[in-house]
């Protein structure tokens, strides 16, 4: 009777028993479908975090692009102003100027830009003769002179370089000219004012 029921409680325990590699099959099964569910549902995450990514390299980019214009102009205004918005430093510039050049103050200038037609060509006739220069800055770097020289050509404004020693040092004037055309000295100068470049009138003797 006893061995009987010891048969009996084998085959029950071998009916109920599952091998261990099913139960490994299975939870490998579940956790790759799991992980497939996961990379599902981060994947539109990451298409979107990719597409940002590059915006905001392109972003930058042009933020950089900018900055760099925006120094530029900064560096060129800066160096135009200091020889051009402070009179005293100014008219101290003007006499070690070449004995042939003369100063022409800017209210002869803004004189000639306000007259009347009749009075522009009045002006052109009694000024036969007379040529007159721009010059747009003078620096100490010659690289400096130059970015102002090529800025100048994309406005169609062709100047030119003159190196000249002062007090033992060496300027590099960017000047315009020369103009025996009031007419046209006149529209040089509206457009380097346009676009923030203010330039310095001479009359050549």
């Amino acid at each position: 009777m006893p061995a009987s029921r010891d048969l009996k409680g084998r085959h029950m325990s071998d009916k109920k028993s599952v091998p261990g590699y099913i139960w490994m099959l299975a939870g490998l099964v579940i956790g790759l479908f799991a992980s497939f569910l996961m990379y599902l549902d981060k994947q539109p995450a990451e298409e979107v975090s990719f597409t940002e990514a590059v915006k905001q390299e392109l972003n930058k980019a042009r933020e950089q692009q900018k900055l760099e214009v925006k120094t530029q102009q900064k560096d060129l205004s800066t160096n135009n102003k200091g020889e051009t918005e402070n009179k005293k430093p100014r008219f101290e510039f003007y006499t070690i100027l070449s004995e042939l050049e003369v100063f022409v103050p800017e209210p002869e200038v803004d004189n000639i830009k306000n007259n009347s037609s009749n009075k522009q060509q009045q002006n052109i006739e009694t000024s036969a003769g007379k040529k007159y220069l721009l010059q747009a800055g003078s620096f100490k770097s010659k690289q400096d002179a130059e970015r102002l020289k090529a800025s100048l050509a994309l406005l169609g404004v062709m100047s030119s370089i003159q190196s000249v020693n002062i007090n033992s040092d060496k300027w590099h004037r960017v000047r315009i000219g020369p103009f025996s055309n009031p007419n046209l000295l006149r529209e040089t100068l509206s457009t380097l004012k346009q676009n923030n470049i203010h330039a310095m009138t001479m009359e050549l003797k």
